[in-house]
């Protein structure tokens, strides 16, 4: 079995021999991150952390030193064999290096073992947080496992005392009431309506205009909610 530096050293080797410097410039102009960005296409990413955490590889071996690194590190940690409160116990060792809509998005869909009480509880906490991206993880983790449960609900009132004008939490909870309308008309029509915020609740209209999910007639309804 390797050691924690025969990992770092496996890693650093992918590191280089996957970077890309096209990807690595077109990333730069969708991500705004505090961290280098290699350039590494994502299912190169995941299929390398399939690897990893077959090898049983530590997660304190993955340094979140660039981008890439803090993306490994949770593909890693949704593939590794533990129980959803280990999972969060190891997430928020980490969590305050995801400072971008990509980390935060693609982390948190990978982290299925979270589709528990556990994990509604977990999200729940985070929407109470100052740091727009805690928020925004708490948002997107109720959207990926808890749109179709029986705290959905719940779920829309604890979004609307959200009171954080940071651009990628607004867009997050857009995100969340379209692909809400989508999966239950009803429900995410008068949820959006709720929403006084006009960014917000003009948004999530806006979206939902790009659906194949919504008929012509769904779409007007929802048009008829924009706040001018």
């Amino acid at each position: 079995m390797k050691n924690n530096n025969e990992f770092k050293q496996k890693i650093d080797e992918f590191i280089m021999a996957n970077c890309d410097v096209k990807l690595e410039k077109f990333s730069q102009g969708l991500i705004t991150t505090d961290y280098k960005i290699y350039g590494i296409k994502t299912p190169v990413l995941r299929n390398f952390a399939k690897t990893l955490a077959k090898e049983n590889c530590p997660l304190d071996a993955i340094v979140p030193a660039s981008h890439e690194q803090i993306l490994l590190k949770g593909f890693v940690l949704g593939n590794m064999k533990l129980s959803d409160v280990e999972t969060i116990d190891e997430f928020n060792k980490f969590i305050d290096k995801i400072d971008n809509w990509a980390t935060c998005d693609m982390i948190v869909s990978s982290l299925k073992k979270l589709n528990t009480i556990n994990g509604y509880n977990f999200f729940t906490k985070l929407l109470k947080e100052a740091e727009p991206f805690k928020i925004r993880i708490g948002i997107i983790g109720h959207m990926d496992y808890f749109l179709n449960s029986d705290k959905v609900n719940e779920i829309i009132s604890n979004l609307l005392k959200i009171k954080n004008d940071n651009y990628y939490v607004k867009m997050a909870i857009a995100w969340f009431l379209c692909t809400l309308a989508c999966k239950n008309f009803e429900l995410g029509k008068s949820s959006i309506a709720k929403f006084s915020d006009k960014f917000i609740r003009n948004k999530s209209i806006s979206k939902c205009q790009d659906s194949y999910r919504l008929t012509n007639k769904q779409k007007q309804e929802l048009k008829d909610l924009r706040i001018k």
